[in-house]
């Protein structure tokens, strides 16, 4: 899988494509596969260092996996 990560407070220069391995759902787990996301003004300023608290990712999700027969909607 893919992702954009960052390091470093910063410019757009600070994004970077990063690698990531598949999770794996435990007995108890529901896999998320992301279709889209999105990010708002506030996360620019929190990556440029402006801001200084956690940011929140806003995503369109769809349940990839179900274990022990689990339902989720």
């Amino acid at each position: 899988m893919k992702g954009i990560g960052i390091k470093e407070y910063g410019g757009v220069g600070v994004l970077e494509e990063i690698s990531l391995s598949r999770p794996l759902p435990q007995p108890d787990d529901v896999l998320i596969e992301v279709k889209a996301d999105g990010v708002n003004p506030v996360d620019w300023e929190i990556r440029e260092g402006r801001l200084r608290k956690p940011f929140l990712m806003h995503s369109i999700r769809v349940i990839q996996k179900l274990e022990n027969g689990l339902l989720c909607t």
